[in-house]
């Protein structure tokens, strides 16, 4: 999995103001730049003069300029300027990496940019913004293959979530079009305190830019490059962990301490972690906070397992189910699903009272059903399967190192 690269947007004003980001922005530990023209109060005659300096001062940072219109989101300041005209004129002075062009505003226009300057160095972004809602998967997947198929050489979909699934929708349907078209670069994001994650996270899904504020945000929802920068630290270091996950019961702790004996790796349980940092047991968390909660705090804690040396790291029985840890589990380590029988599990844990699913269903019956949902993202998530029924520790833990980078 690629790290994404950070962009922060330069959207001051005055001409020295923005000059003076540049410069800042060319210290700061990012990739990119955005410089907004629509909060460009100057005249349009001063434009490519503009973006020759900010070029100059950001030296081998790539630098996106974008005329945003009011449809989307942008300042109406930026009505005064001549959009098609002034793309044109960027594309033939090839002095910025990218400039940004929206899709659904003229289609002929576009298409004369991209053809009449087709030897350009400057790069197409395609974009299109919704600030009123989520659309359906397919529409986001449409528009993203429309950027595509008219030519430009980036495709960016960005719109304002009302509910987490609206954020997940978005998520999927980039992850489904970068399966369709790997070799189309894809810019993503879910806006506003909702859609936080896409910003944090977009890249595990194919979104090859995350953009977060040096100076002033110029979208809703923007972080920090600080934080963006922070959490690809941990999230893209590599996948240096062995991840077991699996079912209650399938011996993930008796096998982590195994591993732990044989290779002298350090070894984490994740419910013991959280019921560490949360001062209570699992059990009280399901009945005081709720399972929401505490599926929230399997999530979260994945990013300090990503910031921690080479680990032996074993999931709770729920861990897997939800599509963001997965993820973030697959870049960090690789993930080992331990498997066993009902009736095994069953033997296995018929005397615990620390699994609060299992209370008052205790039973094959229930353990067996539970298992069967449960098991195809299980698989989903899963390097390799290992099977734990009547077998020693020891068998199975050398059978994990066997399969893995992590050799005896």
């Amino acid at each position: 999995m690629k790290r994404p690269e950070i962009c922060v947007p330069i959207v001051a004003p005055f001409r020295s103001k923005i000059i003076e980001q540049a410069k800042e922005a060319a210290a700061l530990p990012i990739q990119m730049a955005e410089w907004r023209m629509d909060f460009f109060s100057g005249y349009e005659i001063e434009i490519t003069d503009i973006i020759l300096d900010i070029k100059k001062y950001l030296a081998d940072k790539k630098l996106i300029v974008t005329l945003r219109t009011e449809q989307e989101g942008g300042e109406p300041n930026g009505s005064r300027f001549d959009y098609f005209p002034l793309l044109t004129r960027i594309r033939e002075q090839g002095a910025a990496d990218y400039v940004d062009a929206e899709i659904m505003r003229d289609e002929k226009a576009l298409r004369a940019v991209l053809s009449d300057t087709a030897q350009s160095t400057t790069k197409v972004i395609g974009s299109y913004h919704d600030f009123n809602g989520t659309p359906k998967q397919c529409f986001i997947v449409e528009m993203l293959e429309r950027a595509g198929d008219m030519g430009c050489h980036v495709a960016k979909f960005a719109c304002m979530p009302k509910t987490m699934e609206d954020v997940e929708r978005l998520l999927r349907a980039t992850e489904e079009e970068k399966e369709r078209n790997p070799e189309l670069p894809l810019i993503t994001m879910s806006m506003g305190e909702l859609g936080l994650c896409s910003r944090l996270y977009g890249g595990l899904y194919g979104s090859g830019v995350s953009f977060g504020s040096a100076f002033t945000a110029s979208a809703p929802g923007q972080v920090s490059y600080k934080i963006l920068n922070d959490v690809f630290d941990r999230i893209y270091s590599g996948r240096k962990h062995v991840i077991l996950i699996g079912f209650m019961g399938t011996g993930k702790s008796t096998i982590s301490r195994k591993l732990h004996e044989l290779t002298g790796r350090p070894e984490l349980d994740t419910d013991a972690w959280i019921e560490e940092q949360e001062g209570k047991k699992i059990a009280a968390i399901f009945e005081q906070e709720g399972e929401s909660y505490f599926r929230q705090k399997e999530t979260d804690m994945i990013d300090e397992l990503g910031g921690m040396p080479p680990s032996i790291i074993s999931c709770g029985g729920g861990m897997a189910l939800r599509d963001l840890n997965v993820k973030k589990l697959q870049a960090i380590g690789e993930v080992v699903l331990l498997t066993a029988a009902p009736e095994c599990i069953l033997e296995r844990v018929k005397e615990s009272t620390a699994r609060p699913i299992l209370n008052g269903n205790m039973n094959r019956e229930f353990i067996a059903g539970l298992m069967e949902k449960r098991q195809p993202y299980y698989e989903r998530a899963a390097d390799f399967c290992v099977a734990t029924d009547g077998r020693s520790a020891r068998e199975i833990a050398k059978e994990i190192l066997e399969k893995t980078q992590y050799m005896l």
